[in-house]
């Protein structure tokens, strides 16, 4: 089974990574960091692929595509997990930046997914797995941008689920709460801190996320909600956003 992994040098996609390579996977590895994705695919052996790409720029998002076919053949399930946040007030917020993150986070992920679907169709097998976010249900004030992007990605592949019904194509949509990662550390700064009323928030590890998320693979579900005390923010996203709104904590720096 070929799986190929965007944003994998670290966080969730580097334990997405280091999981599947237990199965025995053939690993195609993608993100901007060289020197970790080198690093990363020799410990996990079994050829695993490196291609340093930035996948921002949406222009060039599905280049790297032939390389990875070339090399293991085709992708069985595409991860598309590379992502940035910005928290900060939409009011202030910078508009390159925030273009960027929608580039990455939304454009890419969907052209990524258009490029493979109909070979993928073709087969009659395959899976697309998409790393939103539980913003996409409940974003905190000042997650404006990162949340429409999840958002947007989440909308996409539930409804991609429909047109896929019956075609043995499987989609997959991944809503993590906080998870103890780099990028999960940078936001609780910015929200002050895991002392403060955003450390109330139950929070996962990558590992389990990513065992969760393989088994969902494997077991065809549609969705996988990590924490799960997070479950709610999917079944009644209005009372989420409520306590969301209500227990936010003033945004720092």
């Amino acid at each position: 089974m070929h799986v190929a992994i965007t944003g994998a040098s670290s966080g969730i996609g580097e334990a997405l990574a280091r999981e599947w390579a237990k199965s025995g996977a053939k690993l195609t590895l993608v993100a901007r960091r060289k020197d970790l994705l080198e690093k990363l695919a020799a410990e996990c052996g079994g050829d695993a692929l490196a291609i340093a790409h930035d996948l921002a720029d949406s222009a060039k998002a599905t280049a790297w595509l032939a390389v990875a076919e070339a090399a293991h053949g085709p992708i069985d399930v595409l991860v598309n997990n590379a992502g940035m946040e910005n928290v900060g007030l939409a009011a202030s917020s910078d508009p390159a930046i925030a273009v960027k993150l929608l580039q990455l986070n939304l454009v890419t992920p969907l052209l990524l997914t258009r490029e493979l679907l109909p070979r993928m169709l073709a087969r009659g097998s395959g899976s697309i797995v998409q790393i939103a976010s539980v913003a996409a249900l409940a974003a905190p004030p000042g997650q404006t941008w990162y949340g429409a992007s999840k958002a947007g990605l989440a909308q996409f592949t539930e409804t991609l689920r429909g047109e896929l019904k019956g075609t043995g194509v499987h989609a997959c949509i991944v809503y993590p709460g906080p998870i103890k990662t780099a990028m999960g550390d940078a936001a609780f700064a910015k929200y002050g801190g895991r002392e403060g009323p955003a450390g109330r928030a139950p929070e996962g590890t990558p590992e389990k996320l990513a065992r969760l998320v393989v088994r969902a693979v494997e077991r065809r579900k549609p969705r996988v909600i990590y924490p799960r005390a997070l479950v709610v923010a999917y079944w009644l996203p209005w009372l989420a956003r409520a306590v969301t709104f209500l227990a936010a904590p003033k945004l720092s720096g």
